[in-house]
């Protein structure tokens, strides 16, 4: 299992594992490099592939994955629309806010036909108005992190945290992902299950990841267990307010 993170990452997996089964047939829709999610299934004994579009993700995840002993040809580069298999499970973790409109649709309904009748879609998505959001935009955006970094600040916090805190302060060794890309959707919780609904999904289940995330909350607060502790809790208090949601749902029986 991966370590927890001020972004929830380890409760996301723990959530992912509640809906998932050893004889599933499992499909990480925009994987990354793996690392995240496809290679601790992997390591926890799942059946599961990860496609993504950008190559040099799934190059640099094969290359770790070789290094973990575990199948490279596990992460693909292909189109979803040309996948041809039937499977019991699709992961989409963090990817339909990266899809626009006019493609969002397609995308969902090219899911759905390659999931078996009663086929399970495990969504997680950012609140598009959370805490989250507010910190991207302020780092970014309003230039504040560069302007940390320039100061010198970030590193200064950087080295003195794992002082503190021991190794847990420090980062994780690999990127989820190498590639840039922005949010172009702005979910709420009933946009995100409305729209999964109007695409042939039938609603299984919702919650909250965390309360706070964002770059600003990392800088600070990465590996300082009590805090991660409390983030994931008020994350299940309060999931209409948390950073992201998870909804696990069903391919519709009627459709």
């Amino acid at each position: 299992m991966i370590e927890e993170n001020v972004y929830g990452h380890a409760k996301r997996l723990a959530w992912l594992v509640s809906h998932l089964t050893k004889r599933d047939s499992i499909l990480e829709l925009g994987c990354g490099t793996g690392y995240m999610i496809c290679l601790p299934l992997v390591k926890l004994g799942y059946s599961i592939q990860g496609l993504d579009q950008d190559a040099p993700s799934i190059e640099y995840g094969r290359r770790v994955f070789q290094e973990e002993g575990v199948e490279p040809s596990r992460l693909k580069t292909m189109d979803l629309a040309d996948m041809k298999e039937s499977l019991d499970v699709v992961i989409a973790s963090e990817v339909l806010e990266h899809i626009s409109d006019r493609n969002l649709g397609a995308v969902l309904r090219n899911m759905k036909k390659i999931l078996k009748p009663a086929g399970r879609l495990l969504v997680t998505v950012p609140n598009g108005y959370g805490w989250f959001e507010m910190e991207s935009f302020m780092w970014s955006k309003l230039g504040l992190g560069k302007l940390l970094q320039i100061t010198r600040i970030a590193n200064i916090i950087e080295s003195i945290k794992p002082l503190i805190f021991g190794k847990d302060a420090l980062h994780p060794p690999h990127p989820s992902t190498l590639s840039e890309s922005p949010h172009v959707q702005r979910f709420t919780l009933q946009k995100i299950k409305s729209l999964l609904q109007d695409n042939g999904f039938e609603i299984l289940q919702t919650s909250g990841s965390v309360l706070f995330a964002g770059p600003f909350t990392n800088l600070v607060f990465h590996g300082i267990g009590p805090f991660l502790k409390l983030n994931c809790f008020l994350g299940d208090q309060f999931p209409r307010l948390a950073s992201a949601y998870f909804i696990a749902c069903q391919v519709s029986q009627g459709d």
